[in-house]
């Protein structure tokens, strides 16, 4: 009889020795878990921001050549503007000039 209680107990210890393995590699696998999903977060983070980055950069070039293409518009429209007043200035300078003239000289004009 004391065989078959040897026995049970061997069983026992080796039962417990299984379930303290089992335990071992159930809390190594939950840390491989947790590191693991770290990591692709932490890979996840990074592959976000560098997207968010390329949009940003994409976005401000296309927004500096717009802004570099309107005030190019915009300095045309006044190139033209004063080209416009220098031959208008140009035009009547002399009827101007005349004005003067009479004016200094005691005119009614």
């Amino acid at each position: 009889m004391s065989s078959s209680i040897e026995q049970t107990v061997k069983a026992l210890v080796d039962f417990e020795s299984e379930l303290d393995r089992v335990k071992a590699d159930a809390s190594d696998a939950k840390r491989k878990m947790l590191k693991d999903s770290g990591d692709w977060a932490a890979s996840a983070r990074e592959a976000a921001m560098s997207k968010a980055q390329d949009i940003a950069s994409s976005r401000m070039s296309k927004a500096k050549e717009e802004a570099e293409e309107e005030a190019e518009a915009i300095k045309k429209k006044g190139d033209a503007s004063m080209k416009a007043f220098e031959t208008s200035i140009s035009k009547n300078r002399a009827k101007a000039a005349g004005h003067v003239v009479k004016m200094l000289m005691g005119g009614n004009e």
